[in-house]
């Protein structure tokens, strides 16, 4: 039985238990990063306790008195993400990019209208197929297709487009969190705009490769909206953001935001303003190392044995790589099997416990390059092939991971 909390020096000590633990972990979870200190410490401040609550597109309203500040910092880092992702308008209220991806279907859909969205088994995030299914009011209203997909997980582009033409989908929803090339965002757009369907992406998982500039940003390619996570590619707190070109789109979601959040969580907007003058600087050199150091680990892995994904194309050109685990007792038991020996993955957690999702974004921070990949893919090797004793292999991987201490990428005062 877990015992209570009984004070202050308790929390210190399991607080520095979990630090002690990551930080001797070789983290390879595509959805998590590290957040550089000095921009977590910007967490810390008076807007903890306080409320946001901006009405209108462009925040001119307030519900709460002693915004003056408030609504500057708000301003500001808005105008800094519409900056960095080129959009025209942006809303940061939804504390996380599911948040964001539940406002945007609600704004812009009836009841029973047909919603395409890349479902769980394909490594979709999903946003509208489970809540269909799990909660008996959304199964009433939600009317949901799965985008037809390949062997390597990546959309059949040709069939999907045939279905969009017969079905005629009010909403497709586009993006996955095992995306591992560029969609054909501005193919499917166009098709989108032929049958008066919208067009929204969840960039999620490539936030921060867009950012960075070196992955397709899906508004110049011709999606009418955008929402996305801060937290995984992207190196910044946890949140939400909805963005778009469209003022009409974004008048439609400013109305539904506040039935879904009333406290937006403002004390993270400073910390987000600091990844994003993070980003600025360090943007474009992080992402083409994640996708570099993606590459050659998943090379290296082929060479070890293991069966990766999408080999014809390269395997990946994004922040993660997919691993065929059916020979090692599927997905999950290889997850754990990898935790064990402090290796974190994550499992299909929505499919038939096939695959596993490897990402690179967190060891590139750490300063990791393409070299470092070979001795990783030996790590996962010892592990799930060689099947050694994991004490063995939690001292070598603490020892070769003291090595990567001082971090990537990260703005310092």
């Amino acid at each position: 039985m877990i015992k209570i909390f009984n004070s202050l020096a308790e929390i210190d000590q399991l607080l520095k238990k979990h630090d002690d633990y990551r930080d001797n972990c070789l983290n390879l979870i595509a959805s998590e990063n590290y957040i550089n200190p000095t921009i977590r410490k910007y967490l810390d401040s008076d807007l903890c306790g306080r409320y946001g609550c901006y009405e209108g597109l462009e925040g001119e309203d307030r519900e709460y008195t002693g915004n003056k500040y408030i609504k500057e910092i708000e301003t500001k880092t808005i105008e800094l993400v519409k900056d960095i992702f080129k959009a025209d308008y942006c809303d940061l209220r939804a504390i996380g990019g599911h948040i964001a991806g539940v406002a945007s279907v609600l704004a812009l859909t009836d009841p029973e209208d047909l919603i395409m969205e890349v479902i769980l088994e394909n490594w979709g995030h999903g946003l509208i197929e489970p809540m269909a299914e799990t909660v008996e009011h959304f199964g009433r209203v939600f009317n949901v297709e799965a985008i037809p997909y390949q062997e390597n997980q990546t959309i059949d582009t040709e069939k999907f487009i045939a279905e969009i033409r017969l079905k005629k989908p009010k909403l497709i929803i586009l993006g996955s969190s095992g995306m591992l090339f560029p969609e054909g965002v501005a193919e499917i757009a166009a098709v989108a705009e032929e049958v008066g369907a919208y067009l929204i992406h969840d960039s999620s998982h490539i936030s921060g490769l867009i950012a960075g500039g070196v992955f397709p940003n899906p508004l110049e390619e011709g999606a009418d909206l955008m929402f996305c996570s801060t937290h995984k590619s992207f190196p910044g707190p946890q949140g939400g953001i909805i963005l778009s070109n469209s003022k009409e789109i974004m008048q439609k979601v400013n109305r539904v935001i506040p039935s879904l959040v009333t406290s937006h969580h403002i004390n993270r907007l400073p910390a987000l303003a600091a990844a994003i003058l993070e980003m600025k600087k360090y943007g474009e050199k992080y992402g083409r190392q994640i996708i570099k150091n993606s590459k050659a680990l998943a090379e290296a892995l082929s060479q070890k044995g293991f069966n990766i994904l999408a080999e014809d194309r390269g395997f990946t050109e994004s922040h993660l790589l997919l691993i065929d685990v059916s020979e090692y007792g599927g997905s999950y038991k290889a997850a754990r099997k990898l935790e064990s020996s402090q290796i974190l993955c994550s499992d299909d957690f929505g499919g038939p416990d096939k695959e596993i999702r490897i990402g690179t974004a967190e060891i590139t921070r750490r300063g990791m390059k393409e070299k470092d990949m070979k001795k990783i893919a030996d790590f996962l090797k010892r592990v799930l092939i060689a099947e050694e004793n994991e004490e063995e292999i939690i001292n070598d991987l603490e020892r070769y991971l003291d090595q990567f201490n001082d971090f990537s990428y990260c703005l310092k005062k």
